[in-house]
């Protein structure tokens, strides 16, 4: 059931028990001193109300919401980071002494001096998932107190423009304070300094949260893993070109973003690592480590084309040790196909373009899909489950009913039939401070506490703690035990996601998403990517060798329907139409000719036919001949092979029948019968004369023998009847 406002308020004042003031109730801090905490100190109104609200909240047990006053805003709009990148301990016992350190930096123009690093940390810890969420929705501040002590203090010193400096704080146990109480606890750090103006304010001018689970030894045992998403962040452009190649380069190169995150991926356990892969990744950086499809005024040298090899060489190498879900390639757009009338035809090319190029990495893996967040609605998971084996990766705000208790994989009741989803609820979605492997180490075990409490306390909870972590995140240069002991605690067991789809799952029965919040591609693009994958696949099934032609045109059409091109529309129906006309283009170069006109000296015939190939490929063309007189049908010529570049003959064999005149149009025509290329008209006579004719010819030329041989035979008759002359007497 959907939580009331109610519900949620009483969550959030529970959060509220660790209130985060501007400074310690008690000892007060100003002006870059520290009173002793022994001393007594006159607090000043608004302390009073926070002594006031603290103590009420705490004599009600939680169940007055706490109106804290915000922390007065310093006087220059500060532009400074903190990064966490050590916690130690991972866990919370007595005695220990808890050390965070890590880096501040000041992305901005102001001076800061006197900069001094604090812990913070809850008295009290959240003991549910839920009231972490609702402090972090409800921005209430949670993260606690500050320790002032003098010695838990590092003077970290001058931060000036464009600076990094390390801090590292340090406190013992005693110094905490903390309730000692099972669960999470907020802790963190907060920089006070003083502006160039020579004022310093009471409140933070950067701070950083992470989290310290504490249980008991004989906590519930749950599993949990760490999910590393490998997604292209490049696109083929309008030229048929990587857009962002040397980027790219950079990011698979030593130091760059995807290889650190690929270098955390290899360092973390086995036994909990599991990879959501977009194949299309590994297309572009073998391009690169080639030297293909890329624009001509970028060249790699030898290095980067072998830290391109050598990415996807880690790459694949990692996801045949390990579990491993595989993306649709490119990632596509679900939300603009499932509202496209060629849903159906575009599937089926994302399906060939992630099979072949699966199968060209030698990779394996269950598939996947993955919406954007604000993209996931009801009709969009109905049309992509498949045969019910596809996990569909979503968001908490897709499903609002759903509940840790569930687990991270629940089974959905879909109109076509049962669907598992993988619910992403970011425990640190929110919190202030930049990602750290230290910090998503201290995330995982977190959920790990949280899950673990919420099933010693509901043995039908299905309650887990599995991370996705962010694909755009970089871990930076860090050491290769960055995650030791992420999986030492008693209360979390290494598994991964292929573990989850073999457990029974709950089933989901809420509500889902209706209507999307996120902008899909237009339709206009997708119109486009549909032609040029039916035109494309013309153009492949022409080819002799055509099944690599045909793998480029279902992968650029796939990338075509990414969701990366959403942050740029119209450059992503440029690329579409370009595509599209390069194709055509291409269909364009294949033409058939016939003679001007074809005289026939009988019924029957044959006349020649030059089919030309200006492509670059070597094609299989078949000619389909139509005449203007539907009485007159001549078969299809089989199709031949016709080289790149070159010009073949082909002989048509007509029978005319009792036509004298047609006219004939050629058409090149596919192994399958679709028209292609240039056609050509022209004309067809018959010769011949037909049999009466002949026949009447026949009997005229009879007449005349006939005639001549009668008057021949009466000269001779004439000749013979008359009498001979007598001669004269002299």
């Amino acid at each position: 059931m959907r939580r009331t406002r109610a519900a949620r308020g009483r969550a959030a004042t529970t959060a509220a028990r660790a209130v985060e003031v501007a400074g310690p109730v008690g000892p007060d801090h100003y002006d870059g001193r520290v009173m002793n905490p022994a001393r007594r100190v006159r607090p000043g109104p608004g302390a009073l109300v926070r002594l006031v609200a603290c103590a009420l909240a705490m004599l009600l047990g939680g169940s007055l919401t706490v109106a804290v006053a915000a922390p007065a805003q310093a006087a220059v709009d500060p532009d400074v980071a903190v990064r966490i990148t050590g916690v130690s301990p991972t866990e919370l016992r007595d005695g220990a002494t808890v050390t965070l350190t890590g880096t501040i930096t000041n992305r901005g123009k102001e001076r800061w001096t006197k900069a001094q690093a604090y812990l913070v940390i809850a008295r009290t810890p959240f003991t549910t998932r839920q009231q972490v969420s609702d402090a972090v929705e409800s921005q209430a501040s949670y993260t606690g107190e500050r320790v002032v002590e003098l010695d838990s203090i590092d003077e970290v010193g001058t931060l000036a423009p464009g600076s990094t400096r390390p801090f590292r704080v340090r406190v013992p146990y005693a110094q905490l304070r903390v309730s000692d109480a099972e669960g999470v606890y907020p802790v963190g750090v907060q920089v006070l300094a003083t502006a160039e103006d020579g004022t310093r304010d009471n409140a933070a001018i950067a701070r950083a949260t992470t989290f310290l689970p504490r249980l008991d030894r004989d906590s519930t045992r749950v599993p949990g893993g760490l999910v590393w998403p490998f997604v292209l962040p490049d696109r083929l452009g309008p030229s048929g070109t990587w857009m962002d190649a040397p980027g790219l380069a950079e990011r698979v190169a030593p130091g760059g973003q995807l290889r650190n995150l690929l270098d955390q991926a290899l360092s973390a356990p086995s036994g909990g690592t599991s990879l959501v892969l977009d194949p299309a990744l590994l297309v572009a950086v073998d391009d690169l480590a080639e030297g293909r499809r890329l624009p001509r005024d970028v060249r790699l040298d030898d290095a980067q084309r072998e830290a391109a090899r050598t990415f996807v060489e880690d790459l694949t190498g990692l996801s045949r040790r390990v579990a491993t879900w595989t993306l649709g390639y490119a990632r596509p757009d679900w939300l603009a196909l499932s509202r496209s009338d060629a849903h159906d035809r575009l599937m089926g090319t994302i399906e060939r373009a992630t099979s072949s190029a699966l199968a060209q990495f030698q990779v394996s893996g269950r598939r996947v899909t993955w919406p954007t967040r604000g993209g996931t609605t009801a009709e969009l998971i109905d049309q992509v489950r498949g045969s019910g084996d596809r996990p569909v990766i979503v968001t908490r705000d897709a499903v609002p009913d759903w509940e840790p208790r569930l687990g991270s994989v629940v089974t959905l009741r879909s109109e076509s039939g049962p669907v598992p989803l993988f619910v992403d609820a970011g425990l640190d979605v929110g919190v202030p401070g930049g990602a750290t492997v230290a910090t998503l180490r201290q995330r995982l075990l977190s959920e790990a506490a949280l899950a673990s409490l919420e099933r010693s306390g509901d043995a039908e909870s299905k309650a887990d703690a599995f991370v996705l972590v962010d694909p755009r995140w970089n871990p930076g240069d860090t050491d290769d035990d960055a995650f030791a002991g992420a999986f030492d605690p008693d209360f979390v067991s290494p598994e991964d996601l292929e573990d989850l789809m073999t457990t029974r799952r709950a089933a989901y029965g809420g509500d889902v998403a209706s209507t999307a919040e996120a902008r899909p591609l237009s339709q206009a693009q997708v119109t486009a990517v549909e032609q040029l994958a039916r035109e494309g696949g013309v153009l492949a099934g022409l080819a002799v060798e055509g099944d690599d032609l045909a793998a480029r045109t279902d992968r650029t059409s796939a990338g075509l329907l990414s969701t990366a091109w959403r942050s740029d529309r119209a450059e992503g129906l440029r690329a579409a139409t370009g595509a599209l006309g390069r194709v055509r283009s291409e269909l364009g170069r294949l033409a058939v000719e016939g003679p001007p006109a074809i005289t026939l000296s009988s019924a029957e015939g044959s006349f020649p036919l030059t089919v030309s190939n200006d492509t670059d490929t070597a094609v299989r063309v078949g000619v389909r001949i139509s005449a203007s007189n539907p009485a007159l049908r001549i078969p299809d010529v089989a199709p031949v092979q016709v080289e790149a570049g070159e010009r073949r003959t082909v002989t048509v064999q007509v029978d005319v029948g009792d036509q004298t005149s047609s006219t004939l149009t050629a058409q090149l025509i596919s192994p399958d019968g679709t028209a292609v290329g240039r056609a050509d008209s022209f004309n067809v006579r018959s010769s011949r004369v037909g049999v009466a004719l002949w026949a009447l010819m026949g009997a005229a030329g009879l007449f005349v023998l006939f005639a001549l041989g009668r008057r021949f035979l009466r000269g001779r008759r004439a000749a013979a009847t008359t009498p001979e002359e007598t001669p004269t007497d002299g």
